[in-house]
This record gives C-alpha cells, sequence and structure tokens, in this order.
C-alpha cells in the first residue's frame, strides 16, 4: 500500500473502514494469493491516455453534506473521501465497459461518513481512547505496508501531501480508536480447530468442485495462519456491520445531497 492510498482521520476514515471490512468479509479459498488492488486500479489500461482518465465531479455540494446526532460532516471532508474512493471506483467501471456511477458513488461515500461518525460517537459513549501500545502498533503496519523505513520518514511522506504532525497524530489516534471500538464489539474472535479444519475441507471442495486441481491447496498446516486471520476478519466484519446497523436505528440523521 502506497502513502497516498493510506485512509486516515475522520476526513479519510470512512474509506479506510469500509476498505478494511470489505478485505475482512472477502475470505477468499486457502492458499489464494490477494490481488495489488490498490496499485492495479490505479494504473490506466493499455494505451489509454491520461487525458482520457474520468475525473470526479464535486459540482453543486452543500458546505454541510451530513448531519449525525448534530455533528457535520462538511464538504471539505466528503471531498477528502470521494476523492480518495474515485480512482478505484473509475477503474472498476472502466474494466467492465461502463463509466462510474458517480451519482451512487457519493451516496455511497455519504453514507460511509455516516457511519463512521456513529462508530467515532459510540467509541467516545464507551470510554475508548488510543493506547500508546496501539499507536505504536499501527505505526508498525503503516511502515510495512508503505514499505517505509521509520517513523521519521513515515511522517514526511504524509506531510508531502499536507498532513502536518498534529493532524497525522490526531487522526492515527482516531484510527486506533475505531480500531479498539470494533475490536471491543467483536469480543473473542479465535476459530476453533473445528471452524479452521471446516473452512479448509470448504475451500479443497470449492477447488474440486471447480475442477481447479491441477495446483492443489497446501497442507492445512502451511495455510493455518492464514484461515485463522480470514475466520476473525469474518468476525470482526460482521461485529461491525451489526453495530452500524444498530446505531442508526436511534440515531438523528441527515444528508443533504
Amino acid at each position: 500500500m502506497s502513502i497516498k492510498g493510506t485512509h486516515l482521520g475522520r476526513r479519510l476514515l470512512a474509506a479506510a473502514f469500509v476498505g478494511s471490512i470489505a478485505v475482512l468479509g472477502g475470505c477468499g479459498a486457502a492458499g489464494d494469493e490477494p490481488e495489488d488492488t490498490a496499485s492495479s486500479s490505479a494504473a490506466p489500461a493499455a494505451g489509454e491516455s491520461a487525458a482520457a482518465q474520468p475525473e470526479p465531479d464535486l459540482e453543486g455540494l452543500p458546505e454541510v453534506v451530513a448531519v449525525v446526532n448534530g455533528t457535520e460532516i462538511t464538504k471539505d471532508e466528503f471531498t477528502t473521501a470521494y476523492e480518495s474512493q474515485f480512482p478505484q471506483a473509475a477503474a472498476q467501471a472502466q474494466a467492465g465497459g461502463q463509466e462510474v456511477d458517480q451519482e451512487l458513488l457519493r451516496t455511497t461515500v455519504a453514507d460511509n461518513l455516516v457511519s463512521t461518525e456513529l462508530l467515532r460517537q459510540e467509541a467516545e459513549k464507551r470510554d475508548i481512547k488510543a493506547t500508546p501500545e496501539a499507536r505504536a502498533a499501527a505505526i508498525d503496519e503503516l511502515l510495512a505496508s508503505s514499505q517505509l523505513g521509520s517513523e521519521d520518514e513515515l511522517r514526511a511522506a504524509f506531510a508531502e501531501q499536507g498532513l502536518d504532525d498534529a493532524e497525522f497524530d490526531a487522526q492515527l489516534s482516531d484510527q486506533v480508536t475505531l480500531d479498539a471500538l470494533i475490536a471491543d464489539e467483536a469480543g473473542d474472535t479465535t476459530p476453533s480447530d473445528k471452524e479452521i479444519q471446516e473452512a479448509y475441507d470448504a475451500a479443497t471442495a470449492q477447488q474440486e468442485a471447480s475442477g481447479a486441481t491441477a495446483s492443489p491447496l497446501p497442507p492445512l498446516d502451511e495455510v493455518r495462519d492464514e484461515i485463522v486471520k480470514q475466520l476473525e476478519g469474518g468476525e470482526t466484519s460482521e461485529a461491525a456491520q451489526s453495530l452500524i446497523a444498530k446505531l442508526r436505528e436511534d440515531a438523528d440523521i441527515t444528508v443533504n445531497l
């Protein structure tokens, strides 16, 4: 993941959160190699000029895009989130020979921002805060995904995009807090040996049914860690979506798009 594709903070929290939930929910067969969608989606098709790429349509946005229990989501916040998600949406549409549906994308981005704000408010109610240990772990993850060598390099890379140290710290804390909220909601997600075996057997059966047996799945011991991560991710994703649905039931939400 590049620094440009890394989403932090309230302005980009929705993009980050929804992106992570999509990954967690998309548990493929054990042994599958994940596709590098961050790089492939951003690359133009062969022979396609930069001028041919669609542009985000942000005309006519209200100054306040939405209000969630009295908290405003501003035009600037929406614009940042929309522009971060637009390249992949456009690339996916073009791959199918279609134009990106920007009206649908605007609705989706607004919905994601509302969900994120609800989660932020719930974290505050539960007095869940970012611990130093969790912040350090998040920085380590960012370093690993961005392939940078130090926190100073990471901060410098964000600074080049206009994110100073104070805002970086604030946004990182925000993201870590939401991660802690979802973990609190999900509880213990460690799968049992039976669940791991069942997931492996299901992946094996799926492969056999598809006829793709030329490269059989590795033994369970070799892919156990991956299966555990997939199962834990599925539990976390389900907990997050259930929490959002519950919070929406009692929320006062106005969307001005």
